[in-house]
Formats: C-alpha cells, sequence, structure tokens
C-alpha cells in the first residue's frame, strides 16, 4: 500500500491497487498485489495529483507513501513533529498563488506566456526528498540550528532555552496570529539571540589582525562558526535539481544567482566554449566556430540571462535551461516537469527569426555536482529544504525581482516556511514590504 522512493526512477512507478479502488470498501474484485505503472509522460499528473493531495490536508510523507484511504492516522510520519520546518503535517495549510505582484508584473514583461502560466496556477509545497525537477532550497541558519536540536551541540543549546522559556512561550501565544506564526517567532527569535551571542563570543577572541584561532573556542562556539561559514557559502540559494541518480549522485543549478543580463565578446567566449576551452587559442575562434559565435550575438548580444550555477564545472560551455518542448537537441530533464535542456543552436535560430525571445533561455556557467548521497546527507542535516514546484516557478527569470525568488518560493509553501521568510525579510532594510 506504499509508493517507495521509485518516483526517483520515473519508469518504475507502480500505482497501488488502492489508488484504483472505487470508493465503495466492499470491492473486493482487485487484487492487492496487481500494480499498473504511471507512464513517463503522466508523471506531471502525478505531480499536479500529488500536489492536490498536500493541499487537501494529506502530509506530504502520507501523500508520497501512497495512504490514500482518508481513515488512514494523517499525523504519521518517520520524523518528529518538532523536528520539521512544517509544524502542521496532516493539517491543510494555505499556500498561497500570489505572493508578489510586482514579480508577476516583471514576468509579464519578459515572457508573456510563462507569466500566464504562473498566473494560471503556480505551486510549491514542501516535500520529503529531493527529486529532479524539483528546487531544494537553503534554509536560514537559524532554522538549521532550530530543526538540528537534537543532533548539534548548538541545536541542543536552543532545545534547552526553548524548555526553560515558558514565560516567552505565554506571551508569544497572547499575539493576535496563528499558532504556526506564533510558534515560529519564538524559536526563530530564540536561536536568532542565540546566533548573536555566539558571534560576540567569536568576535571577542580576534588577535590584533582579526584573525579567529577557531581551535580554541569553546566546542559551543566552535559548531556554531562551523554552520555559519557553511551557510553563508549558499546564503538562500534556489536550486533547481536536473539530475539525481542513486550510483552517481546528483546535480543542481543555483537558479538565484544572476552574472549578466546582456553579453560581450568575451562572455560569448565563456558561454559558448567555456573557460578552459581548448578550441579558442590567443582568443581566437576557429574559423568552424565562427558562425555561430556571431550567430549567437546576434541574438543574444542585447539581452541575455546568464547564471552562476555552481561551483563546480565553470570551465565549461555553459548550461542552456529552458520550458520549449520539441526544440530540436533539447532533452526534458525528467518526464513530465516541462523543464527542459539543451538545443542551442535551435535556440539561437529560433530567436533570430523571432519566434523566441532571449529571455526564454537561461545559460548557467557551472554546476553543483554531488556525489552519491551528499545531497540527500545535506538535506538530512536541515541545509536544504526540499521543493515541489510548478514549472512556471522553476523557469522564470531572477534579474532584478522585486521581491527576491527564496522568498518567493517560501511564501508558496506556506506554513512555517513563509513565516521563516517573513522573518528572515525583516533584516533586509533594502526591500521593500508588499
Amino acid at each position: 500500500m506504499r509508493w517507495s522512493n521509485e518516483i526517483r526512477s520515473p519508469s518504475s512507478i507502480s500505482i497501488p491497487s488502492e489508488l484504483r479502488m472505487s470508493q465503495s470498501s466492499d470491492d473486493n474484485d482487485l487484487d492487492d498485489d496487481d500494480d499498473e505503472y504511471i507512464e513517463d509522460e503522466d508523471l506531471g499528473d502525478w505531480r499536479n495529483f500529488r500536489k492536490s493531495l498536500v493541499d487537501s490536508g494529506i502530509s506530504y510523507e502520507t501523500a508520497e507513501a501512497g495512504y490514500l484511504d482518508t481513515n488512514v492516522e494523517k499525523t504519521k510520519s518517520s520524523k518528529k513533529e518538532s523536528d520539521t520546518i512544517d509544524a502542521s503535517k496532516g493539517s491543510s495549510i494555505k499556500r498561497p498563488t500570489s505572493v508578489s505582484k510586482a514579480n508577476e508584473e516583471l514576468l509579464e514583461k519578459q515572457s508573456e506566456a510563462l507569466a500566464k502560466e504562473y498566473k494560471g496556477g503556480v505551486w510549491a509545497h514542501e516535500s520529503g526528498f529531493a527529486e529532479v525537477g524539483g528546487l531544494v532550497v537553503r534554509l536560514p541558519l537559524e532554522a538549521e540550528i532550530f530543526k538540528n536540536k537534537d543532533n548539534s551541540i548548538i541545536g541542543k543549546e536552543l532545545a534547552n532555552r526553548l524548555q526553560d522559556d515558558k514565560k516567552i512561550s505565554e506571551k508569544v501565544a497572547d499575539e493576535p496570529i496563528s499558532p504556526i506564526a506564533a510558534q515560529t517567532f519564538l524559536w526563530y527569535k530564540k536561536a536568532q539571540a542565540l546566533i548573536e551571542e555566539e558571534m560576540y563570543v567569536i568576535a571577542s577572541r580576534a588577535n590584533a589582525k582579526g584573525e579567529i584561532d577557531p581551535t580554541g573556542l569553546p566546542p559551543q562556539t566552535e559548531d556554531l562558526l562551523k554552520l555559519f561559514m557553511n551557510n553563508q557559502e549558499s546564503w538562500q540559494s534556489v536550486c533547481l535539481v536536473s539530475r539525481l541518480d542513486e550510483s552517481s549522485g546528483a546535480e543542481t543549478y543555483t537558479l538565484n544567482r544572476p552574472m549578466a543580463f546582456s553579453v560581450n565578446e568575451n562572455l560569448a567566449k565563456m558561454v559558448l566554449f567555456g573557460a578552459m576551452s581548448n578550441i579558442i587559442r590567443d582568443g581566437r575562434i576557429p574559423i568552424s566556430k565562427t558562425n555561430l559565435y556571431n550567430k549567437f550575438l546576434q541574438a543574444f548580444e542585447k539581452q541575455c540571462a546568464v547564471y552562476v550555477g555552481g561551483k563546480n564545472n565553470q570551465e565549461k560551455p555553459a548550461a542552456l535551461i529552458h520550458g520549449i518542448p520539441n526544440l530540436e537537441g533539447a532533452v526534458e530533464i525528467s518526464p513530465g516537469t516541462g523543464i527542459y535542456m539543451g538545443g542551442l543552436e535551435a535556440a539561437i535560430d529560433g530567436v533570430l527569426d523571432g519566434r523566441y525571445k532571449p529571455l526564454d533561455f537561461r545559460f548557467f556557467i557551472g554546476c553543483c555536482k554531488y556525489n552519491k548521497g551528499e545531497l540527500e546527507a545535506e538535506i538530512l542535516s536541515n541545509k536544504y529544504q526540499p521543493i515541489a514546484c510548478a514549472r512556471a516557478l522553476a523557469l522564470k527569470q531572477c534579474i532584478q525581482l522585486p521581491k527576491p525568488l527564496w522568498h518567493e518560493v517560501m511564501e508558496m509553501c506556506g506554513g512555517e516556511l513563509m513565516e521563516v521568510s517573513r522573518l528572515e525579510l525583516k533584516k533586509r532594510s533594502d526591500l521593500s514590504q508588499e
């Protein structure tokens, strides 16, 4: 009666017979072992169906496991309720479909077709694990510490403070806000205060040159410093999972690190041939590649979205990601996602003849590569939150967004993720509050 993580291997996903049963419990004609399979082209429908289950109040773990009987206890989970960023597992979470009118207006200017798709039914919800076509979003340090309160030194210190602080808990509960907002506010503010205390200890240990010997720090402070440094490297990153293989590992592209909005000759060479290309000698392009280079400049010189996709493979040609089906040379990253990679020459020709706009495409220099089990470890250590989403959210450009993509995605998920986003926004004086 379960869907296992077979969802990672699209061609082998089975549909338990319980899903195909009528509402009558007296139908005994179906054999429980008589499984059917979801074809690759039906995976998009499965993602939408799963989203509707989550929206109806069935917990994500229950929906993934295939427990579709409404009599099944919906709060069953392998994790404690307090250990998940979604404090209301098993209950219906109100997920907004619009979190920034300014972002939507900008998207309309960039791509009318994608904007129409976005407004017609964009969605996002938290997930139990990463999947191709979905996102992994870096959690803030406060959330990472809170979720690791049973596993890390600094997390245990936060747990002790939360346990002892009954007065603040009662005060927050009296505020005219939702229970989930009050709960989030409590642990977030306590974590924030703890971080500030430990950073003061770290700063006080600096020598005249501003150098700090981490080996001389108390264990709790050293633990916080390691988490802080790691968090800063990928602060509020939103990454598209493009490959996930149980044997060879995973690959993601960071969506919200824009590098350039147009290309000059040098950047065009980097995008097309890579920073360390053997094709280019002394800055000269071989005759066989001159036509491609000139056409690319003609198509994308004035408007081109180039991003830093990650620290790996930055010496290689940029990856091209888009949402255009049937583009010659392009491959869907996973059946049903509607997200494609490749098809450079067809993309150039399409822009030149007016069938496509430059901002229908995104170029990524570098990616994030994970060896076997590494991405799962990052998720289990509460650094990243997996999120399933509509393709319009993953494909939209991140060029001077009024509301940063990280906040847009988090708020789309609703619940505690939305509350965390709102608390993080209060740290920003450079952004207008919508």
